[in-house]
């Protein structure tokens, strides 16, 4: 069950990475502006390189390079253009539903246990109900369309990373797919437009900070997230990803104290029932890990 604690770690640095980013984006950003500096980060990985003996490339990195860049695009597009708490919880439950069915195409998965299973719908029951806003329900055809096709090119990205590790050593396939990632973003750079802006957005010397603060913790968060991946079997592969609601608890307790402490920082409303809400939702989710450790 190493690959549950590292999971849930990745998670916490995950939450931390959203906390940033939330702050950080408060206004609107050009999605593929964010896309580009994240991909942007990922050439760091170059400092790996002196420390591992790389093999002959196969196509898995290079599939996950192209695929991740495009999941990022489309979520933050679907953020920037939508309701979060629409977003996110059907990000969340669709991206699950698509491993599962990736998962059963790609490494023919035949058999799985009562238990595995009790505990993937608990843990997508909890995600759901954590991220959900009882006052934005309805969802439109055209969020829906951008959310199930993030979700699914998130679901392929984690196969593919499975694919990756299966056919590499981990750090020498997290070098190849983050290079992918890193160049790809460069193509970016093909738009006039998007080049003579990209290097014109201009933050107050604290949004840097947290921006390099936010992609910090996603690094870390993403390497112990591929580690995990790496580790587990094909099946616990959707539990896994269904562990979200784990970065969705870290990251409710931290906005709430950010937004007690800092008010100035962020401000979240928290009504009662909103409250009572998460609280069952930790309750879900905590039954899944616990049935998953069992």
């Amino acid at each position: 069950m190493l690959w549950l604690l590292i999971g849930i770690l990745a998670y916490f640095f995950l939450a931390l990475s959203s906390l940033g980013d939330k702050i950080f984006l408060k206004g609107k950003q050009d999605p593929k502006t964010y896309v580009f500096y994240v991909g942007l980060l990922s050439g760091l990985v170059v400092f790996i390189i002196p420390f591992i003996n790389c093999d002959p490339i196969s196509i898995w990195p290079l599939l996950e390079g192209v695929v991740y860049i495009a999941a990022l695009y489309t979520m933050y597009f679907a953020l920037d253009r939508f309701e979060v708490s629409i977003v996110v919880p059907t990000l969340g439950g669709l991206q699950v539903v698509f491993i599962f069915l990736l998962s059963i195409i790609f490494f023919q998965i035949k058999e799985v246990s009562l238990r595995n299973i009790i505990a993937l719908f608990a843990l997508i029951i909890g995600t759901f109900l954590i991220s959900f806003d009882k006052s934005k329900t309805k969802i439109k055809s055209k969020e829906l369309l951008f959310c199930t096709l993030s979700a699914f090119l998130f679901a392929l990205d984690f196969i593919l990373t499975k694919q990756v590790f299966n056919t590499h050593s981990f750090f020498e396939g997290l070098v190849y797919m983050r290079l992918t990632s890193f160049f790809i973003v460069f193509l970016f750079l093909l738009n006039k437009d998007f080049r003579r802006n990209i290097f014109k957005i201009k933050k107050k010397n604290n949004k840097k900070l947290i921006f390099i603060f936010a992609q910090t913790a996603g690094a870390i968060g993403i390497l112990l997230q591929s580690y995990a991946i790496s580790l587990a079997s094909v099946f616990n592969l959707a539990i896994l990803n269904a562990l979200k609601g784990v970065q969705y608890v870290f990251l409710l307790i931290l906005t709430f104290l950010i937004s007690t402490l800092y008010s100035n920082v962020l401000k979240e409303n928290f009504t009662k029932r909103n409250l009572i809400l998460k609280v069952v939702s930790i309750f879900i989710i905590a039954i899944g890990i616990a049935l998953l450790t069992i």
